[in-house]
């Protein structure tokens, strides 16, 4: 079994989004016994809905393949705009 780890980018927003999911589902796709995903939110300073977007359809899909999730250097900028769309429980920021 494996885990892989996703490392966010400094700006999670409209104009990487599109990249950004691209790289995290050619990672998930290229590895079969993935059983942990690590999401490092340590250079992340600022995200906007389309990022939450992102990182909500990863966590379902996540989810879906009862793969476990765990969150690295949770920041403030990500609790605060998850919290203020409602996005935290989905997120499993708690």
């Amino acid at each position: 079994m494996e885990a892989i780890t996703f490392c966010l980018p400094q700006s999670l927003d409209i104009s990487v989004v599109n990249e950004t999911q691209q790289l995290m589902l050619t990672q998930l796709q290229s590895q079969q016994d993935i059983n942990q995903v690590n999401i490092d939110a340590r250079e992340l300073s600022r995200i906007d809905t389309a990022g939450l977007q992102l990182l909500t359809a990863l966590v379902i899909d996540i989810n879906r393949k009862s793969i476990d999730l765990s969150w690295i250097n949770v920041n403030d900028e990500l609790l605060t705009s998850a919290s203020r769309l409602g996005l935290n429980h989905l997120l499993k920021l708690n």
